[in-house]
């Protein structure tokens, strides 16, 4: 396969290589399609550049990515994106696509940060399975990004499954797929904590939740089954399956998981509030 840039003739750069800025970028560089000469990256934190030289690429400030770049991927956190666009954002015209991950900043808020300049705004909202390549990548585009779409798959699918959603929905895909790892671990914990109380040794309680998990997950992806049907061929009439099932049923398993899918969104809601106020402010 010839390697080429993410957009023809130009490169792209990472503001910002934390925990998922990194993962990210590392699922870039090992697909082997862009060469690391065409990635550079930035961060204010030295150990977090340190930690990816291993990878080659080139290594720059801000200002220096941005001229360099086309492309260019926001990984900072939300509270960092008003003082990181207006170091930039005079390097900044129409030629370029800007990328953001930071959660709760909207495609409007970034857009008016760069003083409506014309430049395509894409929203992207990772969760951390993106680690191991089989993320939820959902994105938005802005006003001026319409006709971005494979630019936006075309990186993002690197690290695992992306779609294009409204942005009017990105509070409940925070809460859903953001929250959810973090939801179904807990599950994951309990479980283990069982087998442990079931005199299961530490190694095979984590085998048994892990293939637990990965094993129902990979029977809804490869047999494109609903969960209802999958769950009634375990459930025999009866059975253990169903026995348990019951006590779902019984202490309300539904409504808790709707309230606390319901209590997330609302979380996310009220930083996507604060996150607009607070750009504002620091643009003013």
């Amino acid at each position: 396969m010839r390697k080429v840039n993410i957009v023809d003739g130009q490169n792209i750069g990472f503001i910002g290589c934390g925990n998922m800025g990194t993962s990210l970028l590392e699922a870039v560089v090992a697909s082997e399609v862009f060469p690391p000469s065409c990635i550079y990256v930035a961060d204010t934190k030295k150990e977090r550049l340190d930690a990816i030289s291993r990878l080659h690429l080139n290594q720059v400030d801000n200002i220096s990515l941005v001229k360099n770049c086309g492309v260019i991927i926001l990984a900072v956190k939300p509270a960092d994106i008003p003082d990181v666009i207006t170091e930039i954002k005079d390097f900044i015209d129409g030629s370029k696509i800007l990328i953001s991950i930071a959660a709760g900043i909207s495609t409007q808020t970034i857009e008016t940060l760069l003083a409506d300049v014309p430049v395509p705004v894409i929203r992207v909202m990772p969760n951390l399975n993106v680690r191991v390549k089989a993320g939820l990548l959902p994105y938005c585009l802005g006003r001026y990004a319409k006709g971005y779409n494979s630019l936006a798959e075309k990186i993002f699918s690197l690290s695992g499954f992306v779609f294009e959603l409204g942005e009017e929905k990105f509070d409940a895909i925070t809460a859903i797929s953001g929250s959810g790892p973090g939801f179904i671990f807990f599950i994951a914990e309990v479980i283990e904590s069982i087998c442990k109380a079931k005199s299961f040794t530490a190694e095979e309680a984590d085998m048994i939740t892990a293939y637990i998990i990965y094993g129902s997950g990979k029977m809804l992806l490869d047999t494109k089954t609903a969960p209802s049907v999958l769950k009634q061929m375990v459930a025999s009439p009866g059975g253990t399956t169903a026995a348990g099932l019951s006590v779902f049923m019984e202490r309300g398993l539904r409504e808790i998981l709707e309230e606390a899918i319901d209590r997330a969104e609302k979380r996310s809601r009220e930083i996507s509030s604060w996150n607009l106020n607070f750009s504002y402010k620091k643009r003013t």
